[in-house]
């Protein structure tokens, strides 16, 4: 099973999730996370909040467009592989 990692994360939401993972008896944070999708209740964000998704949002869409405009065709797993073994040696 792959692993997730998320850094960067408030204080305060982890402790709620961590609060969920043991409300909810869920062992992994994985199973918690397929509940999470699960379930159907309302979640509720605060307006700073939102205006920190949004930020993050542009920032994704933005990346994406700098990356596409670089990008020179359909990438090979050999073109790949020595992108990024250049990439190490620089």
């Amino acid at each position: 099973m792959a692993t997730i990692l998320i850094k960067g994360l408030p204080e305060d939401l982890l402790k709620e999730l961590k609060r969920l993972k043991v409300e909810w008896n869920c062992k992994t944070w994985a199973e918690l996370l397929a509940k999470l999708l699960e379930s159907r209740q309302l979640i509720l964000l605060s307006e700073k909040d939102l205006n920190g998704i949004r930020v993050g949002v542009k920032k994704f869409l933005k990346l994406r467009d700098t990356v596409s405009e670089k990008w020179s065709g359909p990438p090979t797993a050999i073109e790949e592989s020595r992108r990024s073994r250049a990439h190490e040696i620089s």
